[in-house]
């Protein structure tokens, strides 16, 4: 990774005053980076969802997938970079078309969020927990138990669904 020059500087200063190693001081730098293009990408995020008037959309979309991702994996972006650019695109996408397909008549945007909730719940059984290269799940202990987790991940926010449902009536 090519870090940037403020996490060099910040993990220098802080390696100096921690009197950390220089294989340490990488790794703080490494870790300043991600934090702050992960800040950065959620902000960024946040104010599109601001400028497109679709943030309470954008907003349920990250917390849903920070529920799922905990749990279930996934594919990892080989730069936080991209990982960034995905976000910034994909979940204003996301929130726009909730918001063309709220309208719907409450059948059709009952059966939309069935099919939505049996197909994470079908996708969640057949392939999570998803590993990657640089994080294995070496142990059937704890493939088993993230698998728990995300069927339960599903259970919960088809309860939340159920809710809004109900409430919105």
């Amino acid at each position: 990774m090519s870090y940037l020059s403020f996490s060099r500087r910040w993990a220098g200063y802080l390696s100096a005053k921690a009197g950390l190693p220089a294989e340490k001081e990488a790794i703080l730098a490494y870790v300043i980076e991600v934090l702050a293009i992960n800040v950065a990408n959620v902000l960024l995020t946040i104010v599109l969802g601001l400028l497109l008037g679709v943030l309470p959309g954008i907003v349920t979309c990250m917390v849903t997938v920070a529920l799922f991702r905990n749990f279930a994996g996934g594919a990892h972006s080989g730069s936080p970079w991209r990982c960034a650019a995905v976000t910034v695109l994909v979940f204003p996408l996301l929130a726009l078309l909730a918001a063309f397909l709220a309208p719907l008549k409450q059948p059709y945007a009952d059966v939309l969020a069935a099919l939505a909730v049996l197909t994470g719940l079908v996708m969640i059984v057949l392939r999570a927990p998803v590993d990657s290269p640089a994080a294995p799940i070496i142990s059937p202990f704890r493939r088993r138990k993230l698998k728990y987790l995300s069927v339960l991940a599903v259970i919960f926010v088809a309860i939340a669904i159920v809710f809004f449902r109900q409430s919105a009536l």
